[in-house]
């Protein structure tokens, strides 16, 4: 009789079960066997910290600038041409993003 393994279409997933769920489950597929491990859920019904907002802040901004340099062809062709020669992003939007991030957290230390 031939043995039967069950397929999983998935790697890793990971969610709650409803809206009041405290409980976070993380299934992962591990050497053939599915393995479900019960976490406490990261978020809150706290609001977001000044740290947080300041984060979420950030992040909007330099998209917001990625979109402005991307609009310019110029900009574009630049950032193009130094995307082509790198290997660690990607998207081009994410390289543009890394590049813009990176300079303000440098600029945002020294100033």
């Amino acid at each position: 009789m031939s043995k039967i393994n069950p397929m999983t279409h998935f790697d890793s997933m990971s969610g709650k079960y409803s809206k009041t769920d405290k409980v976070y489950t993380k299934i992962r597929k591990f050497d053939e066997q599915v393995i479900g491990i019960r976490l406490k859920h990261p978020a809150t019904n706290e609001p977001p910290s000044a740290a947080q907002l300041n984060a979420q802040n950030k992040f909007k901004a330099v998209y917001a600038q990625v979109k402005t340099t991307l609009a310019d062809p110029a900009q574009k062709a630049t950032y193009k041409e130094k995307w082509l020669k790198q290997r660690k992003c990607k998207t081009l939007t994410g390289y543009v993003f890394r590049e813009l991030y990176n300079a303000e957290q440098q600029g945002g230390n020294n100033g």
